[in-house]
């Protein structure tokens, strides 16, 4: 009996230690649609308008701001950015990387859900020439380079705490993905 109650608690440990490091990581990723559900595009016309949505995911606490900077490729030209609340909202910067990235906070009242997506930031692109024979071109979302940052970051609103997370890269011209017509014995047979 001593060892079936043992190897229940190790089983339920196991379960609990396992839960905790599964926990997603609160990332800032760009999207090409309002829905945030696409991250990959093809090539746009050049000279074309499109609009960008960085959205923060995961980050489970109530924000009240936020920085990050996004490597544009050369097919697409930055030309400006506008918030989805401009009335509480501040910044200082704008998002390429190449002039060091953006802070935005918020005012006291109106910290962002970060339990849900929080849209924090529309930039405006302009397509340049783009050719996806060229294989997939990265759009990276990084740090605030002047502070010296790696990644992204967020501010806790209940008690000023920074937290770090991830940058993510979303891809122009993702390319195919090979696929092969194959049974299970066949997979199985690859790991003999």
């Amino acid at each position: 009996m001593k060892k079936a109650l043992a190897g229940v608690l190790a089983v339920a440990l196991a379960g609990v230690m396992t839960g905790s490091a599964m926990a997603q990581v609160p990332n800032v990723q760009v999207y090409f649609d309002p829905a945030f559900t696409q991250t990959q595009t093809a090539c746009g016309n050049p000279g074309t308008l499109q609009d960008l949505y960085v959205v923060m995911n995961n980050w489970n606490f109530n924000i009240t701001g936020e920085d990050f900077s996004i490597d544009y490729p050369p097919s697409m030209i930055w030309a400006y950015e506008t918030f989805p609340d401009p009335l509480t909202t501040v910044s200082i910067g704008t998002s390429p990387t190449s002039t060091g990235g953006i802070a935005i906070a918020y005012a006291n009242c109106c910290a962002q859900d970060g339990f849900q997506a929080v849209h924090v930031l529309t930039p405006t692109i302009v397509w340049g020439p783009c050719d996806c024979g060229q294989g997939p071109i990265p759009l990276v979302v990084r740090g605030y380079t002047p502070l010296g940052k790696t990644g992204p970051s967020a501010i806790r609103k209940e008690d000023f705490t920074e937290f770090a997370g991830v940058g993510m890269t979303s891809l122009i011209c993702p390319g195919i993905i090979a696929t092969e017509q194959s049974t299970w014995g066949q997979v199985k047979a690859l790991y003999r």
